[in-house]
């Protein structure tokens, strides 16, 4: 559902909202407005702009969150990082 998603990795999901991306092997991206999971694994489950960049890596929702490292993990807010350590 939704505008302009792209699911282009592996397995991976989108499923709804706009300008959504799930690029990495088996990533997901719920829905919300210009989300990306692109890490194996990782997931965004919508808000907008979130970033789920690391290996396993989750973001629940919120507004311009990104989780960088490797399993870490934002429930939601706004403007947070889970980089690695």
């Amino acid at each position: 559902g939704g505008e302009d998603n792209t699911a282009s990795g592996s397995s991976s999901f989108v499923g709804g909202g706009d300008n959504n991306t799930a690029s990495g092997s088996w990533s997901f991206v719920g829905g919300g407005d210009s989300n990306a999971a692109i890490q194996s694994g990782s997931f965004v489950g919508g808000g907008y702009n979130n970033m789920a960049s690391g290996l396993f890596s989750f973001v629940g929702g919120g507004r311009h969150n990104i989780a960088s490292g490797s399993n870490t993990f934002i429930g939601g807010g706004n403007s947070l990082m889970a980089p690695s350590y």
